[in-house]
């Protein structure tokens, strides 16, 4: 638990660090393409989120169950946050906000939290 808290700790000062009012983040596609299709990223109160991260996450909790992520849902949805070996600022501020968002079982919130400070 205590190491749970300093995980959390360390990625909100990154986080901070990272995302503090002066710092400007580089436009790096649309919120919707040319065609009327929805782009990679979604757009909410006026920041930019990873599209398919906030879709996995709105499918692990409709239909079937409690309304919870559960510990395969956010194995799932890890896969598509950490697409890479690395993961960009705008992955971030999607993993926060799913955490914020969405409901997780004890064991998957503590999954999500320790597949995010492996990176």
């Amino acid at each position: 638990f205590i190491m749970l808290q300093c995980v959390r700790r360390s990625i909100g000062v990154h986080l901070a660090k990272q995302f503090r009012p002066s710092t400007t983040v580089r436009s790096l596609g649309t919120t919707k393409s040319t065609d009327g299709k929805a782009g990679y990223y979604e757009e909410i109160d006026g920041l930019k989120y990873d599209r398919s991260v906030l879709e996995a996450a709105r499918s692990a909790v409709a239909g079937v169950g409690d309304g919870r992520v559960s510990k395969s849902d956010a194995d799932l949805i890890c896969e598509k946050l950490i697409d890479g070996d690395s993961i960009t600022p705008i992955e971030y501020r999607t993993a926060f906000l799913v955490l914020r968002d969405f409901k997780f079982t004890d064991a998957a919130k503590e999954r999500f939290i320790a597949k995010l400070a492996s990176i």
